[in-house]
């Protein structure tokens, strides 16, 4: 049987390819994300300290626009022909055989769980949909599935979108464009409604009533989207702003870390302010790190490069799975009990370990099988010089 350190080593394979800025800031994105879920294991006399290394941004955020950005570019490359049809379900299945597999794993062991444990909600049949937070707030089973259905929507309705509007405008640029403002700003009406509504107004709330909501959260990705787009069509423009671009989003991370501490309007702020700070960062540092690439990799490269890789396995298993259903139960029942205070360490390295351990097996045993099975399918004409952009890693 292979152990970890081989299928560590196939798991990156060659990385000639591979856009290691692209690849550090996934796994800075995830990072951030696994750290901060981390907190729940630490006592709470140290977790304000734990969580202030990654208080200045959403990992989540990063994952959006990034997601928009290379996704973006296999749209666009495939629109680029004004006379070849899109192939819009040949896309949608490359989208679905990279993301759903993994997540329909994890969902239905974590639900199968729930289930002998008399818990299973009722509106889990939801998730197998992305219908859970369409409009409201994410039920508290399986926390992760809030940003995936984001995704996928965004993923499901953004093409449509731009075809729609192709067939209106006959010009797919002019379409991709209008889309993009079209989802930048449908997030902003939906999030007024509900503040016309009166609801998420506690400073507590906000979380629930638009962070974690898909109509509010599609503009992230369409951020990662305009990104690729002023690329392509504003090359000059996008050249222009590798050097300068990471002083500007230095100076937002600054106004992100220090408004909570300073501004009154909290709401404002987590609301309005926060998501757009955050998305322009990163859509900032994209013209830098697009273009970082080296010929040959050091073993600290490598170790980001298998963060990236293994990520969206990261994000699948670390909350739901190995906090919720082993730490947790472990610490209380077993650890705390015989190592008193130093209970929490172990559970807390364990996780570690056994996040890095499990994401890395479900990456090379359900991730890559299904990832091969879309070079099974003929690729149609429309797409044949589209490279493969699609392996976002959540």
């Amino acid at each position: 049987m292979p152990t970890l350190k081989n299928l560590a080593s196939q798991a990156l394979g060659t990385t000639h390819n591979r856009i290691f800025g692209l690849d550090l800031l996934r796994a800075v994105a995830i990072f951030i994300t696994v750290y901060g879920h981390a907190v729940m294991l630490v006592p709470p006399a140290y977790q304000s300290w734990h969580n202030l290394p990654v208080s200045a941004i959403d990992g989540v955020n990063i994952f959006f626009v990034l997601s928009g950005y290379l996704i973006g570019g296999i749209l666009l490359k495939a629109l680029l022909d004004e006379h070849k049809p899109f192939a819009l379900g040949y896309f949608w299945m490359r989208r679905w055989l990279r993301t759903l597999p993994a997540y329909l794993v994890v969902l239905g062991s974590v639900a199968a769980v729930w289930a002998l444990q008399g818990h299973l909600p009722a509106e889990v049949w939801r998730y197998f949909c992305f219908s859970q937070n369409l409009l409201a707030p994410h039920p508290t089973f399986f926390p992760e599935g809030w940003s995936l259905a984001v995704e996928e929507w965004f993923y499901l309705l953004f093409p449509v979108t731009v075809l729609v509007l192709a067939g209106v405008t006959r010009s797919r640029r002019l379409a991709m464009a209008g889309t993009i403002a079209l989802f930048l700003l449908m997030p902003l009406v939906f999030k007024y409604y509900q503040y016309q509504q009166g609801k998420g107004l506690d400073a507590a709330l906000w979380d629930a009533y638009y962070r974690r909501v898909v109509a509010a959260r599609l503009d992230a990705i369409a951020l990662g989207v305009l990104a690729c787009y002023l690329q392509h069509y504003h090359a000059g423009l996008w050249r222009g702003l590798r050097r300068p671009g990471l002083v500007l989003a230095v100076g937002l991370l600054v106004v992100t870390f220090l408004y909570p501490k300073l501004g009154p309007h909290m709401l404002f702020y987590n609301v309005w302010l926060r998501p757009l700070l955050e998305g322009l960062t990163v859509l900032l540092v994209l013209p830098f790190f697009s273009q970082l690439r080296y010929p040959h990799y050091t073993p600290a490269m490598r170790s980001i490069t298998l963060l990236s890789l293994i990520s969206y396995s990261m994000y699948l298993l670390n909350k739901s799975v190995l906090i919720k259903l082993v730490l947790e139960p472990l610490e209380h029942s077993v650890l705390t009990p015989h190592l008193g205070a130093a209970g929490w360490l172990v559970a807390y390295g364990l996780y570690w370990v056994l996040l890095l351990g499990g994401s890395l097996l479900l990456y090379t045993y359900v991730e890559v099988p299904f990832m091969r099975l879309r070079d099974v399918f003929e690729k149609p004409k429309p797409v044949t010089s589209t490279p493969d952009l699609a392996a976002v890693s959540r």
